[in-house]
């Protein structure tokens, strides 16, 4: 059997790519409802998360079909594809947020005196170029990338370590664990990444060492963001939630910036790079859902589906963007953590096929 993924691949994928999407608007998402304690806010999103993906690697080990192939047998096609549908109404409403977020970075940030839609459309462009490729595209991308997204983020927080005062975290549960909660809540469009996980089931040869390996992935990557926002929220402190765009601001403050210029641009602009490729991910599996779904016989008929949709959200509305914004944070909590966590964890228990069939037989 020709497998799509190797574990090194999806090792590398948890650490490239899952972390560059929650550095630019989710911390000041975060600081807005739990302040000094957003950090804990994000851990407890990512041991949900871990948990969520440990139950899934525990089925790749016990499964060997996919994970349309698991739903159809246990439940029919119908279902299965029922449940397709579901998650792909998931991944488009996921999708929203990150490609905003990198449209507006760009245009305030790069294009501030002459911002243009146009500048925008290259990420299309290259979003429909991937969904038309198999999902052994992600191993390649990983593979390639994981090092351009761990040296911009050392190179920031390199930058901005002078500023930050670790002492501004204190006291630890300030602010209690009901708006700890809370902030876990608003942020899980970010978070949910195991549903990526789901669909690797089938889709890489399980090896002797391939749960420790991609859990720990994903553990780096983890890091990676917690440490990320401990850095921004002792950076800014009390006047973190003004800060929209944390990636660029965290290391605004640097004496060595302020005296040599914006050395910072390049990571920055390394986590770009990596975050454009980010922001393909949900519109990628939303695209695989479709093409799983009706079995298009054109490769490019579910791509163009799933982009013009986004491109509603993106260019044609954009004066709702506040209002899109406040939906996906406040108001489809509960959608993401069905889909992103407790689904998963559902479909994960099941048995094999083949061991419910011997206890039949017996």
């Amino acid at each position: 059997m020709k497998y799509q993924l190797k574990t090194r691949q999806i090792f590398l994928f948890f650490i490239t790519f899952l972390p560059t999407i929650k550095l630019f608007m989710l911390p000041s998402v975060l600081a807005k409802t739990t302040n000094e304690d957003m950090w804990l806010s994000t851990l407890l999103n990512v041991i949900v998360d871990g948990i969520t993906l440990s139950l899934i690697l525990v089925a790749c080990k016990r499964y060997n079909d996919n994970f349309y192939g698991l739903l159809s047998s246990h439940f029919g096609k119908t279902f299965a594809n029922v449940i397709f549908m579901t998650y792909f109404v998931y991944f488009v409403l996921k999708s929203v947020l990150p490609v905003i977020e990198q449209k507006d970075y760009i245009e305030t940030t790069l294009y501030l005196t002459m911002p243009n839609n146009l500048y925008f459309v290259p990420f299309f462009i290259l979003a429909f170029y991937i969904s038309t490729k198999p999902l052994r595209v992600w191993g390649r991308l990983s593979d390639v990338l994981w090092f351009v997204t761990v040296l911009g983020f050392v190179i920031l927080i390199a930058l901005s370590l002078s500023n930050v005062d670790f002492t501004e975290i204190l006291p630890v549960f300030a602010n209690g664990g009901k708006k700890i909660v809370s902030g876990s809540y608003y942020s899980l469009t970010w978070f949910g990444d195991c549903a990526y996980a789901l669909f690797f089931i089938g889709n890489f040869k399980w090896e002797k060492n391939s749960f420790i390996k991609i859990l720990s992935g994903y553990f780096v990557g983890a890091l990676i963001t917690v440490f990320f926002m401990l850095c921004f929220y002792c950076v800014f402190s009390s006047i973190s939630f003004r800060e929209q765009f944390a990636l660029t601001e965290i290391t605004k403050y640097t004496t060595v910036i302020n005296n040599t210029g914006r050395f910072d641009y390049i990571g920055i602009m390394f986590l770009i790079f990596s975050d454009i490729f980010s922001a393909c991910l949900p519109l990628y599996f939303s695209v695989y859902i479709l093409n799983k779904v009706f079995k298009f016989k054109k490769n490019w008929i579910a791509p163009l589906i799933v982009l013009v949709i986004n491109l509603v959200f993106t260019i044609f509305l954009t004066e709702f963007t506040h209002s899109i914004e406040k939906f996906l944070v406040v108001y489809s909590g509960a959608f993401f953590l069905l889909l992103g966590n407790v689904l998963p964890i559902i479909f994960c228990l099941l048995k094999p096929k083949e061991i419910q069939n011997e206890k039949l037989k017996n």
